[in-house]
């Protein structure tokens, strides 16, 4: 009978230890600090009416936490250029929201090779005009004033410098889209080179006489990374291949802007007038 009792109580302890490493192995995940910016940015990041964080963004990141369940995404909102240097020094793992690559970052930070979104630039026209569609299009013809800086100044830098006959580039420190409206709709400037999601964002509340006279470019839009992160790097690549090949992020891009935003430009140009 003891030894009845001895082997019951032996194989009990064997297999409560058996159990609870692995139990603890289960429930370990690894903390990933994600900054956010606290810029307003919709559809791709803004926050509802409980200042909790919505959009394209967060619902791409709810995709990788159920395809990456050993880590623990955790989220904190900050000014953007306060976030990029905290990603620099290791404050925070990541960084999501509207992060183009430039030649200065990529020295600095490591970029999602497998773009989880995409921008479209667009040329923003009269609602009577028909002969401005691409770049091309924009020779002797007047653009709105805009900033030095920035993705769509680069885009028409480098326009500029494969090609012989330039775009006229009227710079500006303080644009203001409303104004840049107004010159289009009195027919005092030819087109407007703005991102899409702005476009729309400004027409809602404007409702100018203005439209999308053609998809420009796809600007690829990444995560970034600490630099030591490249573990981190390589998972989300995979998963976000991996949410393509299945369609989940063409549901989620048709749920936030309505179209495909991975579709090629071509494809995008055909619906421009629903844009």
């Amino acid at each position: 009978m003891r030894y009845i009792k001895f082997l019951i109580v032996s194989l009990l302890i064997i297999s409560l230890s058996g159990c609870g490493p692995i139990t603890k192995e289960n429930n370990h995940k690894k903390v990933i600090k994600v900054a956010l910016s606290a810029e307003v940015n919709p559809p791709f990041l803004y926050t509802d009416s409980d200042n909790n964080p919505i959009g394209y963004d967060m619902d791409y990141m709810k995709m990788l936490e159920k395809k990456l369940p050993q880590y623990d995404f955790q989220y904190e909102f900050g000014e953007e250029e306060s976030n990029v240097v905290g990603i620099g020094v290791g404050k925070f793992d990541m960084g999501i929201n509207w992060f183009f690559k430039t030649p200065e970052r990529e020295q600095k930070f490591l970029y999602q090779k497998e773009p989880y979104v995409y921008s479209l630039t667009t040329l923003i026209v009269h609602n009577d005009t028909h002969n401005i569609e691409s770049l091309d299009d924009l020779h002797n013809k007047r653009l709105t004033p805009m900033a030095p800086s920035g993705g769509l100044y680069s885009i028409l830098t480098g326009y500029n410098k494969s090609h012989k006959q330039p775009i006229d580039i009227d710079e500006i420190h303080k644009v203001s889209n409303g104004e840049n409206f107004k010159m289009i709709e009195s027919k005092r400037r030819d087109a407007m080179f703005l991102n899409l999601t702005t476009y729309q964002a400004i027409q809602k509340e404007l409702n100018a006489d203005v439209k999308v006279g053609g998809v420009v470019s796809k600007e690829s839009i990444h995560v970034l990374y600490n630099k030591k992160n490249t573990r981190l790097q390589k998972d989300i690549d995979e998963a976000t291949k991996e949410l393509k090949e299945d369609g989940s992020l063409e549901q989620l891009s048709k749920k936030w802007f309505s179209f495909n935003v991975f579709d090629d430009k071509d494809s995008l140009n055909d619906i421009k007038d629903r844009l």
